[in-house]
């Protein structure tokens, strides 16, 4: 099968067209020879034609599944208890408190108006409540203190994954979730994304594989937690063009809207400044392992403290491979020249910015402006690739975010496009296949609704093709 993309104002290109053979591109410029009566054509009418939009940091299982359970546009605690008692939902997702019309973190005392159990997970997925039924359900012996409020009914960082267990996905569940998530990437132009998984999401990811319906380019890496398992197992940074196992990911801290991340200072109007997850050597020794294994860590660092854990670590460590820092938010001149120095790829999240005058400034005082440096990490020289982290998993609304920073610190279109597709790429060591439209590499391709330098609100995803087929 062929495909040839005519009238195109192509990112990045003079040229007009692109010929596509198979799943690779053929051909750039001057196809008209190369077009039979077999090919099928698509006018672009001038209209922007962008790579396939690489999300670098994702839940993209999960979200698949949590959209059956969605609760982040909801307005208020009352709007999420509707839904809860609508659908009698034991567990929802998203919620967002600097949403909400009470401004305040959904409690114990407002969920156990249901007799039955639930459990309500935050936007960041670093923090839920529950009510009294699930906390009956749930063995507080298994839980570290310091991570819970009994009274409020929340619940932080590693007592998750816990309490998660009461009720478990399916590899099944997990299936039904990949697709889910494919049919919602496809809307929004997204053909390439990084998963953090467990074993089950894995083994789902496989299945679909070796069915032969994948949908997506899926970069996958495994919780730390899991680093036996992984080495024991043999897996290695190799795979298909669709499916490839990467590494591992680490995480050093919490979240700012948990207030986990480990700052250097106080979060605001409180005595707290977060959480250091490991021990400098136990950090530098997971680092090692991971490293001699030849897989990438993929490094979770959001407060300035942890930045400069993982900095410390990396900086003594003979490193083989490419390892990454994620989300990377409040940072200062001395972090950022740091990471350019020792040349450490960062994963960042534009869309983060619509908390800059909300959230942010609540958590973080006149500390807020601190928080998202992207223009500066620009002037460093810094390779930087955009995800999403599923809140909200949209590359277009990331752009729009990056485009108009708050604090003066607006990034260019064209920067922010080649954030979220060779950028992401280079994160995850696919710079060779994916991330611009060139001869040889996969048939990743977007147009937009509209040019890209018109008013960025209004553009949508009009076509995508994955793998060198029509899927939108």
């Amino acid at each position: 099968m062929s495909l040839a993309l005519i009238n195109g104002d192509i990112f990045g290109r003079k040229e007009k067209e692109i010929y596509i053979e198979g799943n690779r591109i053929k051909k750039v410029g001057q196809i008209e020879s190369l077009i039979s009566k077999n090919t099928v054509v698509i006018d672009a009418e001038e209209k922007t034609v962008i790579p396939g939009f690489f999300d670098s940091h994702t839940h993209f299982a999960d979200m698949g599944i949590n959209r059956e359970n969605d609760v982040s546009e909801c307005k208020s605690i009352e709007d999420v208890l509707k839904k809860i008692e609508k659908k009698k939902l034991n567990v929802v997702h998203g919620w967002d408190e600097s949403l909400f019309r009470e401004k305040r973190y959904i409690l114990k005392k407002d969920l156990d108006i249901f007799d039955f159990p639930v459990i309500a997970f935050r936007v960041c997925g670093h923090l839920a409540t529950l009510n009294s039924a699930a906390i009956e359900v749930i063995d507080l012996k298994e839980l570290d203190p310091k991570f819970y409020v009994l009274e409020k009914g929340i619940f932080k960082e590693d007592t998750l994954s816990k309490i998660s267990k009461i009720y478990p996905k399916t590899i099944e569940n997990y299936v039904r979730g990949i697709k889910n998530a494919t049919e919602l990437a496809y809307s929004l132009g997204v053909t390439s994304i990084v998963d953090t998984v467990t074993p089950t999401i894995f083994r789902a990811y496989e299945r679909i594989e070796n069915d032969g319906k994948l949908g997506i380019r899926a970069h996958l890496y495994m919780k730390a937690k899991y680093i036996n398992n992984i080495m024991n197992s043999g897996l290695s940074r190799i795979g298909s063009e669709k499916l490839k196992f990467n590494g591992v990911k680490i995480f050093t801290d919490g979240s700012l809207g948990a207030k986990t991340a480990a700052l250097s200072f106080n979060y605001k109007g409180t005595d707290q400044n977060g959480i250091l997850i490991y021990k400098d050597e136990e950090l530098m020794e997971l680092i090692k392992k991971i490293d001699k294994n030849e897989l990438q860590a993929m490094i979770h660092c959001i407060g300035d403290r942890a930045i400069e854990q993982v900095l410390d670590c990396l900086e003594n460590i003979p490193r083989k491979m490419r390892h990454k820092i994620e989300h990377v938010e409040i940072t200062n001149e001395k972090i950022r020249e740091r990471i350019r120095k020792l040349k450490i790829p960062c994963s960042l999240q534009p869309n983060f910015l619509k908390w800059s005058e909300n959230m942010y400034v609540e958590r973080l005082g006149d500390k807020a402006v601190l928080n998202n440096r992207y223009k500066k990490m620009i002037e460093k020289g810094i390779k930087m690739g955009f995800g999403s982290d599923c809140m909200p998993f949209s590359p277009l609304f990331g752009i729009k975010c990056a485009v108009n920073d708050p604090y003066g610190e607006s990034i260019s279109i064209e920067d922010a496009i080649k954030f979220y597709t060779v950028g992401s790429a280079y994160l995850a060591y696919r710079e060779n296949d994916l991330g611009s439209i060139e001869k040889g590499k996969l048939a990743d391709i977007v147009v937009l609704s509209e040019n890209i330098f018109s008013e960025i609100e209004k553009i949508k995803v009009e076509k995508t093709i994955f793998d060198g087929k029509i899927v939108l």
